[in-house]
């Protein structure tokens, strides 16, 4: 199995949001693997008091509209995306319920109407015939006011339940990142951890549910899943076994087991049950937890302190991060990282849209692809961006790209940003990060960020439970790291036999 990185739920201007669809798949390929653009479609039980709701009403139904009237177009524009190998496109659209809960709707293949129905039950069967999934999101609202419906839960129709995006996080009401839109804050009989005490059997993924064309927007949710290939009939097969699971955003690599049988999986192991563990993250690792029928079985805490490292090589990870500055003015970046000695190994991206979680009136000019990397190779890599300060001292604009890197002690890094020289010899670079600002006091600035050695991100274990406490057991993993960036492995479930 390969593991793949995807966003199955977020907006853009097809029905009520910002952007054009080719503008929000083009820069879903940039980072992301596989992914949808979900246009809002139909909300069968809409409040109805126009004294009260008035714009709530018109606001929905006009967005609706708009969805229905290029239902035709957007299938073409996925399709004309679709690059098997390289870059999968799935079609879809949110379907709202006061009653059953929010549902995304993902259609394998490019073809036929939108569908709806008054219930999941008549959604799912209007849309027979055609291979699809429905599952729910945001699912830790209350009950009634769009939060999950776990008595009309129907794992086979919803093998994946959407535990992360803008909203916050729903796998429980403790859990971090809380619920802070005007939804309404979060309640525990629709979390994630109330679904697996009902006896429920579901994936974990997450999604940015961003309105703004920026699927996989960096820290607002993605999906990992485990499949064979990158195509649409493998990606289907991989999420219909639930070998998924949900990160924030840094693409932390986790695989899982317990007694071989992987994430999703259902497994009869009537003795003691060897779990075993592997973490690949992008920064330092702050704990590993293993969880059993939702409570804390065993923890891992990464390494408190960063080896200084030998006089030889060292493979470690440095964050490039850039933004701050003004809120009204945009900046636009040219920048290269250049190793002075040592190999550049790999780029990851962490880019990320405006923090939009519903439309906004004002939004900026799109641009196709605001954030870009141009390339790379073994000693540097170039790039460039728009970027906006920081909106609330909560909430960043700030893009950046790890560099996966082989170093020794006295190579540099060394960086060009708007024609500002930056950069420091790695030694230094173990022993914090390095700021530097481009205009002076107050002005847009670029972070080095502390490197990461190897043996602070990657980690792994094995573990043996020999207690048989239900008759089935379920276990799953979470793994944070000191950025608060975070992963949620789909549980496997144990029968006892």
């Amino acid at each position: 199995m390969n593991l793949y990185w995807g966003d199955l739920h977020n907006h853009c201007g097809i029905s009520y949001g910002h952007g054009s669809l080719e503008a929000a798949l083009a820069r879903g390929r940039e980072q992301l693997d596989f992914c949808s653009v979900t246009g809002h479609a139909f909300w069968p039980d809409m409040p109805t008091n126009r004294e009260k709701h008035a714009h709530l009403i018109d606001f929905h139904t006009e967005g609706f509209q708009r969805l229905a009237g290029q239902w035709e177009r957007v299938l073409t524009t996925f399709e004309s995306f679709h690059e098997p190998g390289h870059f999968v496109t799935f079609p879809g659209y949110e379907w709202h319920c006061c009653a059953f809960g929010d549902q995304v709707v993902i259609l394998k293949d490019p073809t036929g109407p939108l569908v709806t129905g008054d219930s999941v039950d008549e959604l799912e069967a209007a849309l027979a015939g055609r291979e699809h999934l429905i599952y729910p999101h945001h699912i830790a609202y209350r009950r009634n006011f769009r939060g999950i419906n776990w008595d009309a839960f129907d794992g086979r129709r919803s093998p994946l339940v959407e535990i992360f995006s803008m909203h916050g996080c729903s796998e429980s009401d403790e859990a971090p990142y809380p619920m802070l839109h005007t939804m309404g804050p979060r309640d525990h009989e629709g979390t994630a951890q109330a679904g697996l005490r009902r006896g429920r059997r579901f994936g974990f993924v997450a999604g940015t549910d961003h309105h703004s064309g920026y699927p996989g927007s960096w820290g607002d949710g993605r999906m990992a899943v485990w499949a064979a290939s990158l195509t649409r009939e493998a990606l289907f097969e991989a999420f219909r076994a639930r070998r998924t699971y949900a990160i924030t955003g840094d693409k932390i690599q986790v695989q899982f087991s317990v007694s071989g049988a992987p994430p999703g999986s259902v497994a009869v192991v009537p003795g003691p049950r060897e779990i075993a563990w592997e973490v690949v993250a992008c920064g330092f690792v702050d704990k590993v937890e293993l969880l059993k029928n939702n409570r804390i079985l065993a923890t891992w805490n990464g390494p408190l302190e960063a080896p200084r490292g030998s006089s030889g090589a060292m493979r470690a990870k440095v964050r490039v991060e850039w933004g701050w500055g003004s809120k009204e003015t945009p900046v636009d970046w040219e920048g290269t990282a250049r190793l002075h000695g040592g190999t550049l190994l790999e780029v990851e991206s962490c880019f990320s849209g405006p923090p939009i979680l519903a439309p906004t009136a004002g939004h900026e000019e799109e641009i196709m692809l605001p954030h870009q990397l141009l390339g790379h190779d073994g000693t540097s890599c170039h790039w460039r961006s728009r970027t906006l300060g920081n909106p609330t001292i909560r909430h960043r604009t700030t893009q950046a790209l790890i560099l996966t890197v082989e170093m020794g002690r006295m190579d540099r890094l060394e960086l060009a940003v708007n024609g500002y020289p930056a950069g420091d010899f790695f030694v230094r670079l173990l022993e914090g990060s390095r700021s530097y600002y481009m205009r002076g006091l107050q002005s847009e600035a670029v972070r080095i960020h502390r490197a990461v050695p190897e043996s602070c991100y990657r980690m792994a274990a094995t573990f043996v439970d020999e207690g048989v406490e239900e008759d089935t057991d379920c276990y799953y993993l979470r793994v944070s790291q000191r950025n608060d960036q975070w992963a949620w492995v789909t549980p496997v479930w144990i029968e006892r036999g």
